[in-house]
């Protein structure tokens, strides 16, 4: 049996892996893609032989993130597109392979992106090496060109070094049941192709439209610092999950189709985590300072006697909140209701917090003494100075009009 501290070739690489699971095996296969990713993103938006064909990197980052999303869900709709993104990647690959000689790195990390999309198959041990053998190739081109030694694994100045090390170190942490997602993307949190990754997220910034590529930039830097996306791991693949499971003819329509489509999801997701960050910020405000009747109703506390304008106001925020966190949570939201409960709370935020502004701490003073304990302070303070939910409202604004 080959131990993971000796695995130093291919040969040896293919050894441990007969030894390991389907599950193992499947979740290798995306982070050898990842690894080499920016050399092909970093070719299509500089490299002369890539702009004339008008490559971009969505075909890599499509198959990327769909082996990501197969590896810890591959229920049969991840299955499906899954093969579909493999064979347009094939039809791809097939074209980037007579491209010019110095292409050949940026040709091998896609080869490291198409075999990690195929990954869920049958031969989940072939299709890792495959990938990791592609990368391995990719980043050993890559350096070719300064440093003669760039096969070498023994050598912590090459790109291959620091794969086979950064390899060893998932290897040495994966369960069977666990994929490496929310694990940093490089052993040592530095990787050979950071200087490229600037790169690119200068083009992005500097280019026709960063706002479609965003996405793509922020999901990347997210493996890159092994964390969740949206910083929580069950959100975050939900919205994996719905981008993967975009159709085909979107995705094959490029950029200018799939993109836009991909950015409303993101944002609706994170409407739904803002949302319930809200809803809880709120119920812990009612447990501590309102009686049972107040909380089951949305009322503000003390501020129904002391203040019934305000309060109104208040308690129309608080049930468009509750409203827009349920109608965010169904399958398809309806986006005309989302628009009212926008517009609503938007009112209302703006009511309040022009009250409070005219009469300044004559009001809170006031409140405070009717109420007793500051809780009319706190209560303004927590709905007036709460920045995060005007920005909530917005956003939900934003989005629900189509301008997300």
């Amino acid at each position: 049996m080959v131990e993971i501290a000796d695995i130093d070739s291919l040969g040896r690489l293919e050894a441990w892996l007969n030894g390991q699971s389907h599950e193992v095996a499947v979740c290798i296969a995306p982070r050898a893609a990842a690894w080499v990713l920016p050399i092909w993103w970093h070719a299509v938006l500089s490299e002369d032989w890539a702009r004339g064909r008008e490559w971009t990197a969505l075909t890599v980052l499509r198959c990327t993130l769909i082996s990501y999303v197969a590896a810890k869900m591959p229920n049969e709709d991840i299955k499906r597109v899954a093969s579909n993104a493999a064979a347009t990647a094939r039809t791809s690959a097939s074209l980037a392979s007579g491209a010019a000689t110095h292409a050949a790195a940026a040709h091998a990390a896609f080869s490291a992106a198409f075999a990690a999309s195929t990954a869920f198959s049958d031969e989940p041990v072939n299709t890792a090496f495959n990938a990791f053998a592609a990368s391995i190739n990719s980043a050993s081109t890559a350096a070719a060109g300064s440093n003669n030694h760039s096969y070498s694994v023994s050598d912590p100045s090459t790109p291959a070094f620091a794969i086979w090390q950064s390899f060893r170190a998932d290897a040495s942490q994966m369960k069977d049941e666990e994929i490496l997602v929310f694990m940093p993307l490089w052993q040592q949190g530095v990787g050979p192709f950071d200087g490229l990754w600037e790169k690119i997220n200068g083009f992005v910034e500097g280019g026709d439209s960063p706002h479609d590529w965003q996405f793509w930039i922020e999901w990347y830097q997210a493996l890159l610092d092994g964390r969740p996306m949206l910083g929580n791991a069950a959100r975050t693949w939900e919205m994996l999950e719905k981008i993967a499971l975009i159709k085909p003819e979107v995705w094959d329509q490029g950029p200018e189709a799939v993109n836009p489509m991909i950015h409303e999801i993101w944002d609706l997701v994170r409407l739904r985590i803002e949302a319930e960050e809200l809803r809880a910020q709120k119920e812990a405000f009612l447990a501590e300072r309102a009686t049972p009747e107040q909380r089951s109703h949305n009322q503000p506390p003390g501020l129904v006697e002391a203040e019934p304008e305000i309060a109104r106001h208040v308690t129309i925020i608080w049930a468009g909140l509750d409203e827009a966190s349920e109608e965010l949570a169904a399958k398809e939201p309806d986006k005309e209701r989302l628009t009212q409960i926008a517009k609503g709370m938007l009112a209302a935020l703006r009511a309040v917090a022009a009250y409070c502004g005219k009469l300044a701490d004559r009001v809170i003073k006031a409140a405070a003494s009717v109420i007793g304990a500051g809780v009319g302070t706190a209560l303004l303070d927590h709905v007036a100075n709460n920045g995060r939910l005007m920005q909530f409202a917005k956003d939900l604004l934003t989005w629900s009009v189509g301008g997300g």
